[in-house]
């Protein structure tokens, strides 16, 4: 991953020396605002700082540092690629004001080098759009890579202590469950689908199914999915959450807010699981699980 840039094309002073005397023209001067409103966006974007920092520690990736991530693209990154677009508005008005100026004056030398570099605007704005969305492409699969990573240590670690309890067991039958937190039970596939098994019997494996979906966050895109599934009361699997929690979200999708309502809803299903749906799991003996599936 790599910190970017903002292009010096883009910063006032250096578009204000290439506007030369024309740059008080009322066109000209509205590019300038808009270049230092787009500047100052720009600056308040974070999230490739927090990526770097998190993907080169040895700990597991943490979901709360995903969802930061991907809050600032949906609200810094999209705020920016709009003010990209305003640029470009504004250096069309400033071009077509500075292109009569220097077909009235041919010999205008400062005119025509502001007229260039108004037409110059919306190729630079392109460079920095192509620049962040393919930096936001890269971002998304070092983060799919760790993630896989980190899983692949975890299930080695799980694999071993089950190996490690069964031999002090005297090889006697140990529930899957014992001694493990759902956050434990979530990263492991087999364990994920077993629950929602028991969870099924309590006619209540959406909330199994939204957990293991949301585990590592969902994008804009797949909120709105979400939304339809398990938020919308009228959805085919509508989860048991309030009527607040639902209005949040939904409200969330559309300002990009969505993230902390997601997780609302996440901590209150995890209680409710928690409490009723793994701990009757973990008190299922061998023939109930086997029945469930359980290998």
């Amino acid at each position: 991953m790599k910190i970017i840039g903002y292009p010096d094309d883009l910063i006032p002073r250096v578009a204000s020396a290439s506007l030369g005397t024309y740059r008080t023209r009322q066109e000209c001067a509205d590019l300038l605002a808009g270049m230092a409103d787009a500047e100052k966006a720009f600056g308040s974007i974070t999230w490739h700082k927090v990526m770097l920092l998190a993907l080169t520690k040895p700990e597991p990736l943490d979901e709360d540092t995903i969802h930061v991530y991907e809050s600032e693209v949906d609200n810094a990154i999209a705020r920016v690629f709009r003010k990209m677009k305003m640029l470009n508005t504004l250096a069309a008005a400033a071009s077509k004001d500075l292109g009569a100026l220097a077909k009235a004056n041919p010999k205008d030398a400062v005119a025509k080098k502001a007229l260039a570099a108004t037409k110059a605007v919306p190729g630079v704005t392109a460079k920095l759009v192509k620049v962040l969305e393919d930096a936001i492409d890269k971002d998304r699969k070092d983060i799919k890579t760790r993630l896989a990573k980190d899983e692949a240590a975890h299930e080695k670690q799980r694999k071993a202590a089950e190996k490690a309890a069964q031999q002090n067991n005297g090889g006697q039958f140990v529930n899957p469950f014992q001694g493990k937190s759902l956050a434990d039970i979530l990263k492991s596939s087999k364990l994920t689908l077993l629950l929602h098994a028991c969870a099924e019997k309590e006619h209540n494996g959406e909330n199994i199914e939204f957990l293991s979906i949301t585990r590592k966050g969902v994008d804009q895109r797949g909120a709105l999915k979400l939304y339809n599934l398990f938020i919308d009361p009228n959805g085919a699997k509508s989860l048991n959450i309030t009527a607040q929690q639902r209005t949040d979200f939904s409200n969330g999708i559309g300002t990009g807010t969505y993230v902390k309502a997601l997780k609302d809803i996440r901590e209150h299903v995890e209680l409710v699981v928690s409490r009723d749906t793994l701990k009757r799991a973990q008190e299922l003996g061998e023939p109930a699980l086997r029945k469930l599936g359980y290998k």
